[in-house]
C-alpha cells in the first residue's frame, strides 16, 4: 500500500467537474477565497473560531503547493466557493484526512455534498491501494454530519479533540469494505504501539521485562508483582526495593489475572 503523500504526489495535480462544479488544484488567485473562509464567523463556528491573519496568510503559502487541495468552483458564474482538501491524517498512519469548507452564500444548494462527493469518488477510483479515507466533524455540527451521511458515510468512532466531541466517518460499504478494514486494522496497530510505548514509560525496568502473557510466571515472580496496577492500559509493574506500593497478599494470583484481563 502507498503511503497518503505518495499516493497524492502520483495523481496530483488532478481536476474533478460534476454537474454544477469544477474542482481544480487551489492557486495563488485564490487568497481571498482562503482568506474568506478562515476568517467567517459562520464557516468557523465548528472548527475552533476564526484564525490569525499570520495563519491566514500562512494558509495562503501553504494551500498552492499542497497536493489533495481543490478549490471549488461554481460553473454558473466562475465563481471560487469552497475548498476541499484530502490529506494525510496525522491522527493515525496511513489514513487519509477529508475535510471542506464552503462559503456561507453557497450554502442551502446541495453544492457542498456535491464537492465532498466528487473528492471522496476521486481518492476511492483513483487510490485503491491508498488506505482509509475518513472525515472528523464535531458532533455538533449537524450539517457537516448530515452531509457525510447523504454521502453514503458512516460513523464508525468517536473522539474527544479541541475541547469538543468529534465524529468520525468513513465511506460505507459491504462487510468486505477495504476503506473499513483497512481503518479497522491501522487502529488495532497503533492501539497495540501506544500500549507498548505506555507500558515502557511507566513501568518499573523490572516491570519493563515483564511476559504479555502474566499466566507465564512462577509463583515467586509473581510476589513481585505491583498490585496498585501501574502502567498504562492495566500492564502491571514490578515492585522495586523502594517502591511504594502495598504489600502483595495471599490471593495475589488472582489480583494479577484479573488486572491483566482489565487492560
Amino acid at each position: 500500500m502507498d503511503s497518503v503523500a505518495t499516493a497524492l504526489d502520483r495523481i496530483w495535480p488532478s481536476e474533478l467537474r460534476t454537474d454544477r462544479l469544477l474542482l481544480r488544484p487551489v492557486t495563488t488567485e485564490d487568497g481571498l477565497l482562503v482568506h474568506e473562509l478562515l476568517t467567517d464567523d459562520r464557516v468557523r463556528a465548528h472548527l475552533g473560531g476564526p484564525v490569525t491573519e499570520d495563519r491566514v496568510a500562512a494558509r495562503q503559502a501553504a494551500y498552492p503547493t499542497t497536493a489533495g487541495a481543490f478549490t471549488v468552483v461554481r460553473v454558473a458564474d466562475q465563481r471560487p466557493i469552497g475548498l476541499v482538501t484530502i490529506a494525510v491524517d496525522h491522527r493515525c498512519e496511513g489514513r487519509a484526512e477529508l475535510s471542506y469548507q464552503l462559503l456561507p452564500a453557497a450554502w442551502g444548494e446541495g453544492l457542498g455534498r456535491e464537492a465532498v462527493a466528487a473528492a471522496v469518488s476521486w481518492w476511492t477510483d483513483a487510490v485503491p491501494g491508498g488506505g482509509p479515507l475518513v472525515a472528523v466533524t464535531q458532533k455538533a455540527n449537524s450539517a457537516s454530519c448530515r452531509l457525510l451521511e447523504a454521502i453514503g458515510m458512516t460513523v464508525v468512532d468517536e473522539l474527544d479533540e479541541h475541547g469538543a466531541r468529534q465524529c468520525l466517518y468513513t465511506p460505507a460499504g459491504d462487510k468486505d469494505d477495504s476503506d473499513l478494514r483497512w481503518l479497522r486494522l491501522l487502529a488495532a496497530r497503533r492501539d497495540a504501539v501506544e500500549r507498548r510505548r505506555g507500558a515502557q514509560a511507566r513501568a518499573t525496568a523490572a516491570g519493563q521485562n515483564l511476559p504479555d502473557d502474566l499466566a507465564a510466571l512462577t509463583p515467586e515472580e509473581l510476589v513481585r508483582l505491583c498490585p496498585a496496577r501501574h502502567g498504562a492500559y492495566g500492564r502491571i509493574c514490578a515492585r522495586m526495593a523502594d517502591h511504594a506500593g502495598p504489600s502483595p497478599g495471599p490471593g495475589t494470583g488472582r489480583r494479577v489475572d484479573r488486572l491483566a484481563d482489565d487492560g
